[in-house]
């Protein structure tokens, strides 16, 4: 199963991201493992290569962990929410269709 907690700061803006796990939904074609990954992945690059906000990440295999500066500014917030809420969005999306794949964390930093 894989295990998503997301941070979030006071205003409930995102701020902090883990995804621990493989979604183990199939032996061969893992659909909520690869929908997973490209979900958070797609996100990524849109912060760092899109909104050129160099963000902090850790990659292996099987988990995905970000944060985001604390500098950024109040312009780039309102960016960074519309990509994050739709990663968000999509998450709870896989969580309800597939709960015994996927689980999600939401704690206040």
């Amino acid at each position: 199963m894989t295990s998503v907690n997301i941070y979030r700061d006071k205003n409930k803006n995102i701020v902090k991201f883990v995804a621990d796990g493989h979604a183990n939904s199939s032996e061969e074609n893992d659909i909520v493992c690869a929908a997973i990954s490209s979900a958070v992945h797609l996100t990524l690059n849109g912060i760092e290569n899109v909104l050129n906000i160099n963000i902090g990440y850790e990659v292996d295999d099987g988990y995905l962990f970000f944060v985001l500066p604390c500098d950024i500014t109040d312009e780039e917030r309102k960016s960074v929410n519309i990509l994050l809420n739709s990663m968000y969005l999509f998450l709870v999306n896989l969580e309800e269709q597939y709960s015994e794949n996927i689980t999600i964390c939401e704690l206040e930093v």
